[in-house]
């Protein structure tokens, strides 16, 4: 087992942490650009080095097995320390380009942050983005674990290792599907949303952070005023479950522009309640910003 330890090869475990992150063999043959096949080699050799699995494959998901997930957290720590060796070499002679790694909370990840990447990559031909979007806990995390470069989230964390700064405001409404009898007034009030069923985020979105906060400052407990029927993993879910007729959910305004406009959702005002949150760009206090995630920051300065 010393020897296999030794032996082990950089390049395929960051094959290997690829497959673990997108949980597929195919997309992290595409994200790597190479074939199927031979990722799923690299795999085979590290598991023949180490003389176990580092995968379970049951009914069509990859999980990493025990020894997969601790050669996983290495995995992550190594290629965090060579990115910020290539962001120091980079830096050193001045250039832009590479991987910018950048993780994005649903609203910011799916609706804000495409374009300005798109952008960003039309400026500097040499960078390739890669975008993970995940809750807002979530992408928090990953910048913890040097996992993405900069984070863009929907709350303001504690973590003195983190440094969060406010670069985009957001507003909020109230949402039901086009037939609900709330969609023919003027507004309603908070005591109200105890009439209807509530379709919730998970617990760790910015967005079900914000709504419970603003209902706080009015005096008001979330947890008996928002009687939740669903709780759904993405601003496209709740969309869907709203278009077939379902509940009532609070949603950025960005997120539902199209289906307010198309008359397939109807937008509802709270009498005396302004759903207003601001949107934070993350990053760790103590890693050296590669020269391209440095570039990205001024360029969202300006765009």
């Amino acid at each position: 087992m010393a020897k296999a330890r030794t032996e082990l090869d950089l390049y395929k475990l960051e094959v290997f942490h690829w497959v673990a992150e997108f949980k597929s063999f195919s997309a992290a043959a595409s994200h790597l650009s190479l074939r199927q096949p031979t990722v799923s080699a690299h795999v085979r050799e590290l598991e023949e080095k180490l003389g176990a699995k580092l995968f379970h494959r049951l009914g069509g998901k990859i999980t990493p097995t025990p020894l997969g997930q601790v050669l996983l957290d290495s995995a992550k720590r190594l290629l965090a320390l060579k990115r910020d060796t290539l962001a120091s070499l980079d830096q050193f002679h001045g250039k832009v380009r590479g991987e910018l790694l950048v993780g994005g909370s649903n609203i910011p990840g799916e609706y804000i942050l495409p374009r300005k990447l798109a952008t960003f990559a039309e400026k500097y031909t040499e960078v390739k983005p890669v975008l993970r979007i995940g809750d807002s806990a979530g992408i928090v995390q990953a910048v913890l674990d040097g996992e993405v470069e900069i984070g863009f989230v929907g709350f303001k964390g504690e973590d003195g290792r983190l440094t969060f700064h406010k670069i985009w405001k957001d507003e909020m409404v109230l949402a039901v599907p086009k037939n609900h009898p709330w969609g023919r007034l003027k507004a309603i009030d908070l005591r109200d949303l105890r009439k209807e069923g509530f379709i919730s985020r998970e617990g760790g979105s910015g967005t079900l952070r914000s709504v419970r906060r603003l209902l706080t400052r009015r005096g008001y407990e979330s947890e008996k005023l928002l009687r939740v029927i669903m709780e759904l993993g993405s601003t496209e879910a709740i969309k869907e479950a709203l278009i077939a007729g379902f509940g009532f959910s609070i949603l950025s305004r960005t997120s539902i522009q199209r289906e307010i406009r198309d008359g397939l959702l109807k937008e509802v005002p709270l009498r005396g309640l302004q759903l207003e949150r601001d949107f934070y760009q993350v990053t760790h206090r103590q890693r050296v910003l590669s020269p391209v995630a440095h570039a990205f920051i001024q360029f969202l300065k300006h765009n």
